[in-house]
């Protein structure tokens, strides 16, 4: 909110805001301060959202093995200021530190509150799994609520009276009440992108009002807006195959990232319909795109396969173009970017457990 506020101030007074420049890289705890059950992991942060004037990114708090990575302690969000290299933690696992494990998501709600859904294991039944509620000006948490068995909970939009999250294993959506903090008992909302090996939900995200749910596979993708109260299909279109994430722009159109086939898409939305439009393939140099976020028309977008980000100008003659790229070094694995104006943003690399800022280099 105080971001919002600043925004209108500097438009008001015929300006264009500036964040101040965030240091170049920020280490992050290592497995032996998260409160290791045995053999300490790694952060290994992923998502990040800005809450109460600084900065929150989860820590999946995990341990690499010869096959999957495993929950090595509970889960943390980790709070700093870009500008300096303090960070603060917040264990999200609860009196017996295995009420939230493998958090990958975070998001701030209109009201100020920060909303993680925590994934456990990806295999049978978890306790682990939850949304948790965390009051980002005192930094603990403030309510739990467990996910019914066999659910993954993947992605988090916080309406107004509901917690909107996807389940990681089907294409379906499901929702925890705001009030109660439990989750409905209603049936999940079952949306649907054709496959020929495997579909999930990859996101669930709030754009003015509405809940969206983006549906993917390895053939397809779709965008589906849903009621925010009772998860009605309000309408749905077609974007790229295996689309891993969104982001609204400010004149209401949404922006989707496309890894199956390197492309971003804008979608538009009219009334009670959405359209969708390719509008920029990314150069055969970048891999496994992973994140899009907009400041504003200014696009960025992160690719982890490539250890790149890239930001884009919609408006560009022409076309959208990528006018810049950074690229973070070998094995930093960027998992989320999230611009702090324009030009500045930051990422959080999974591999190297840092969050680092974007060096950006013109593309020619």
């Amino acid at each position: 909110m105080k971001r919002i506020a600043l925004l209108l101030l500097v438009a008001a007074c015929g300006g264009k805001y500036q964040a101040p420049p965030p240091v170049a890289s920020i280490a992050l705890p290592d497995g032996s301060q998260l409160k290791p059950y045995a053999q300490p992991g790694k952060a290994r942060p992923q998502g990040m959202a800005e809450a109460a004037g600084r900065v929150y990114v989860t820590l999946s708090n995990q341990r690499d093995t010869d096959t999957f990575p495993v929950n090595a302690g509970p889960g943390f969000l980790a709070a700093f200021n870009p500008s300096n290299d303090k960070v603060t933690l917040i264990d999200l696992g609860g009196t017996d530190e295995h009420q939230c494990q493998n958090p990958g998501f975070v998001r701030a709600s209109a009201d100020g509150y920060l909303y993680s859904p925590c994934s456990g294991n990806f295999s049978g039944t978890d306790g682990a799994r939850a949304i948790v509620e965390v009051d980002p000006l005192a930094n603990v948490v403030t309510r739990r609520a467990a996910i019914p068995d066999g659910r993954v909970p993947n992605g988090v939009a916080a309406t107004a009276n509901k917690i909107w999250t996807g389940d990681a294993f089907t294409t379906t959506v499901f929702s925890i009440d705001r009030k109660t903090f439990a989750a409905d008992a209603s049936a999940p909302v079952a949306v649907d992108c054709a496959k020929s090996k495997f579909s999930y939900i990859a996101d669930v995200m709030t754009i003015r009002g509405d809940a969206y749910a983006l549906c993917a596979s390895d053939t397809s993708g779709e965008l589906y807006r849903l009621d925010p109260d009772g998860g009605t299909i309000k309408s749905h279109t077609t974007v790229g195959p295996n689309p891993t994430e969104l982001a609204g722009l400010d004149d209401g159109r949404i922006v989707v990232v496309n890894a199956g086939d390197n492309t971003l898409t804008v979608v538009t939305v009219s009334g009670a319909t959405l359209s969708a439009s390719k509008v920029l393939t990314f150069s055969s140099q970048t891999a496994a795109l992973q994140d899009v976020r907009a400041f504003g028309r200014t696009v960025f977008t992160v690719a982890s396969g490539s250890n790149t980000a890239q930001r884009i100008d919609l408006d560009a003659q022409g076309g959208p173009k990528v006018l810049a790229e950074a690229n973070f070094g070998p094995g930093a694995d960027p998992y989320n970017i999230l611009p702090l104006d324009d030009t500045q943003a930051i990422v959080s690399n999974r591999g190297t457990n840092t969050i680092a800022a974007a060096n950006w280099v013109t593309v020619k």
